[in-house]
C-alpha cells in the first residue's frame, strides 16, 4: 500500500476510509506539494523524501535513514517520484490459445525518485520484494 504526505500535513492513502482505491493520479496532480511517498508492507515502511532524495526504512518503530546519491550531488532539481508495481502472470498456451492463466503475483514494488543534477537525469529507487527485502537501483 502506498501513502503520500504533502507539505500542508495532509496524508493520502491508496485506499480511503471506505476501502475504495484512490488513484495514484491524485498524488501526481499535487506533485508540487508532495513531501514524501511511502510503501507499507505489514510492519515495514519504506519512504522517499521528495525534498532531498533521502530514503527511510522503518521497521518495528526503528528508523534508518540513507541516501542513494553520488557524493558529489549537492542539489537535486525537478525531483519526481518513481512508483510502480511489477507483477507476473503465468499462462498455459496451446495452439495459440490461452488455456489457463494464474492471478497476478507481485514480483516487486519500486519506490524512489528521478531528478536532474547538473543537466543530467538520475534515477534512484528501491526494488522492494513482497517479503520486505529490498535492493537499491541506481540508473
Amino acid at each position: 500500500m502506498w501513502q503520500a504526505k504533502f507539505s500542508n500535513g495532509d496524508i493520502l492513502k491508496e485506499f480511503n476510509e471506505k476501502g475504495q482505491e484512490v488513484l495514484f493520479r491524485t498524488v501526481l496532480e499535487k506533485l508540487d506539494d508532495l513531501e514524501s511517498l511511502s510503501i507499507i508492507l505489514g510492519e515495514k515502511m519504506f519512504t522517499v523524501r521528495m525534498t532531498d532524495g533521502r530514503f527511510t526504512f522503518n521497521t518495528n518503530g526503528e528508523e534508518n535513514h540513507f541516501f542513494i546519491s553520488d557524493q558529489n550531488i549537492t542539489a537535486l532539481s525537478n525531483i519526481r517520484p518513481i512508483y510502480f508495481v511489477r507483477e507476473q502472470v503465468n499462462l498455459t498456451v496451446a495452439s495459440n490459445t490461452i488455456i489457463s492463466e494464474t492471478s497476478p503475483t507481485v514480483n516487486f514494488t519500486a519506490l524512489g525518485f528521478q531528478a536532474n543534477v547538473k543537466n543530467s537525469n538520475i534515477k534512484r529507487y528501491l526494488k522492494i520484494f513482497p517479503n520486505g527485502a529490498f535492493i537499491v537501483k541506481v540508473e
